[in-house]
């Protein structure tokens, strides 16, 4: 039971960082700004684990090191946070959440993984909700960001990307000295993109309001801070110590809940409403995303599993 709970909260955490960070754009910090700080920080926390481990460190390592932060960390969260500036957090996740669907694609295409027939059925009917959950907005089709559409895809790309670059990590690192490699390296990718001499210190005091059912100050810094520390580093020592308790199987199930509890907590916090129809098309691609996994998980059971985030 520890270890689900580990899981669930590791994925919840990991789902209330969307919420904050959306607050924290509209305190004044832009969502790029945001991504590069929460590699910053989460980076400097975890260089002890990498400096304990550094001897163990070799030259083939750092190619895959590099290749990850910069797809599985740099444009992955990049796009996502500019998914979730334009579009409400639940729609943008679902769409990023069909990631699954890309892995199992890639290992059909470049490995002749076959799932049974219920599996490519599951990938269709996941496919028909997020549909469902993108074009039955309140505001119907025109209130439609296609710009903040085309994000979440790109997440999703890069979200697929964490899955399949994050199984050639460099296993000679305990799982904490590579999440501490991969943020420094996707750090060194943000300096010239990001420099930090132009962020926006000024706004850390400023106000940081959520807008939902709970009107709450909270300072522009708190909330950055919040998406390095209870969005990165706190859920990873979750994940990673909940996964060895109860196994990757498991855990990828349990680590579904991100999805499940972003909407509750975009209503609360943020005021974002799905409508009837949208839960529907929502539920409908997590289950049948859920599926997928677990047929995935029955014919190839992985080593280990790398903790993925956004």
């Amino acid at each position: 039971m520890s270890g689900y709970l580990l899981v669930g909260g590791g994925s919840a955490l990991f789902a209330s960082t969307g919420v904050v960070s959306a607050v924290a754009f509209a305190g004044g910090v832009a969502p790029m700004e945001l991504a590069a700080l929460r590699s910053y920080i989460a980076g400097l926390i975890l260089l002890p684990f990498l400096l304990v481990a550094a001897r163990r460190l070799r030259r083939a390592d750092v190619l895959p090191i590099v290749l990850f932060a910069l797809v599985g960390i740099v444009l992955a969260q990049g796009f996502y946070y500019g998914a979730i500036s334009r579009m409400d957090i639940a729609v943008a996740l679902v769409i990023v959440y069909t990631g699954p669907l890309l892995v199992a694609a890639y290992q059909r295409v470049f490995h002749a993984e076959r799932l049974p027939l219920v599996g490519y059925l599951a990938m269709a009917l996941a496919v028909a909700g997020v549909a469902i959950a993108v074009l039955a907005g309140a505001g119907g089709v025109g209130a439609i960001s296609l710009l903040g559409v085309g994000f979440a895809l790109l997440t999703a790309v890069c979200f697929a990307g964490q899955a399949i670059l994050g199984a050639r990590q460099p296993t000679t690192l305990p799982p904490m000295a590579r999440t501490g490699a991969g943020m420094l390296a996707a750090g060194l990718v943000w300096l010239p993109l990001v420099p930090v001499w132009t962020l926006p210190f000024d706004a850390v005091g400023d106000a940081a309001v959520f807008t939902g059912r709970f009107a709450l100050e909270i300072p522009v810094g708190a909330a950055v801070l919040y998406a390095a520390v209870f969005g990165s580093v706190v859920p990873y020592a979750l994940l990673i110590a909940g996964l060895g308790r109860i196994g990757p199987g498991a855990g990828s199930m349990a680590g579904m809940a991100e999805p499940i509890v972003a909407p509750l907590l975009a209503w609360l916090a943020l005021g974002q409403l799905l409508t009837p129809l949208q839960v529907v098309g929502v539920a409908l691609t997590i289950a049948c995303v859920a599926i997928v996994e677990r047929q995935r998980y029955r014919i190839r059971r992985p080593p280990e599993t790398y903790v993925a985030e956004l």
